[in-house]
């Protein structure tokens, strides 16, 4: 479901703040929070389940009705335009537990979709309308995680009516965590292993960000156009190359690490500068793994902490 971005940010935000105060702090929590996580027992088996915290519709509301109605708790509809996506819903599910550390997007199986009486878990084509929404979130304790399912009916099938969603997802526990260290040299093209993680210190005519940040800031040019952008092109270029080499490493003044391997248990990773945590500014992934942007290092070596989940396993979860 194609949606303006606009709304879209304020639907993710929005699903935070109208979470209860000891809800997940907001999407894209980054290592430094996530260092934070204290994990308790995983989750027990038996009955679990999520419950909506937000909905949101795209379809015109009837005259004279507010654009954001109260549905009581902590559930509300907004009312979109009914035009620009072909017509829609997300729902945002809130899910408590112990020892939480992700969300296992792939997982989510939507059995029934039901809106104004009429089922809205096929499109046009009759294909599943149904998909996982971006940026799940999980507390910084481990205590709760949210998710959002978004379906894309079609227009023609939205109706001005809260839609109940039933299916289930996967949601990944663990009982705590271990640490790892390892020593690489600071020169470029160094390698060092970190347990299953590969590391490097990619050299300036090695790295990924060609393609990938290249292709992001022509992304960003066009977006600055279509917005109306009045510094010229090559204004509204620099204005998206400031922003991605802030993003992406810092404009070449700091200390970029490459890391490769299976990264499912990976929590959280660090340099240690003089005794003290540094964490990650900015991280991307790129084809052959995830490359972390840090502030620069005076040392000729580096060393680099992680920390690994222990005791992992995915509960399903309905909802």
């Amino acid at each position: 479901m194609n949606r303006h971005p606009t709304r879209l940010l304020a639907a993710a935000l929005a699903a935070v703040l109208l979470a209860p105060a000891d809800a997940p702090a907001a999407p894209g929590a980054n290592a430094k929070s996530a260092a934070k996580a204290k994990p308790a027992a995983a989750t027990a088996a038996g009955a679990l389940r999520a419950k909506p915290v937000r909905v949101e519709i795209d379809a015109p509301l009837p005259k004279g009705l507010p654009r954001d109605l109260n549905l009581g708790g902590s559930t509300t509809v907004i009312a979109g335009d009914g035009d620009s996506s072909g017509g829609g819903y997300a729902v945002t599910y809130l899910f408590r537990g112990k020892g939480i550390v992700g969300v296992d997007a792939d997982s989510l199986r939507v059995s029934s979709a039901v809106a104004g009486g009429a089922d809205v878990s096929k499109n046009d084509r009759g294909r599943d309308s149904w998909k996982a929404g971006p940026f799940p979130s999980v507390a910084e304790d481990g205590s709760a995680a949210t998710f959002e399912v978004r379906l894309a009916p079609g227009a023609s099938h939205v109706k001005n009516a809260v839609p109940v969603v039933h299916g289930t997802i996967g949601i990944e526990c663990a009982t705590g965590r271990e640490t790892k260290t390892a020593t690489i040299s600071a020169k470029p093209g160094s390698t060092a292993r970190l347990g299953p993680l590969s590391l490097k210190v990619p050299a300036a005519d090695d790295e990924d960000d060609g393609d990938g940040a290249d292709a992001a800031l022509a992304a960003m040019v066009a977006q600055q156009a279509a917005a109306g952008g009045d510094g010229g092109e090559e204004g509204d270029a620099a204005m998206a190359a400031a922003f991605l080499g802030g993003m992406f490493g810092g404009g070449g003044d700091g200390f970029d690490l490459e890391v490769s391997g299976d990264g499912s248990a990976l929590a959280t990773l660090v340099l240690v500068v003089d005794g003290e945590d540094v964490t990650p500014r900015s991280w991307m992934n790129f084809g052959r793994g995830t490359t972390y942007g840090f502030p620069a290092v005076k040392s000729d070596t580096v060393r680099v902490k992680a920390e690994f989940w222990t005791g992992r396993r995915t509960e399903t979860v309905s909802f």
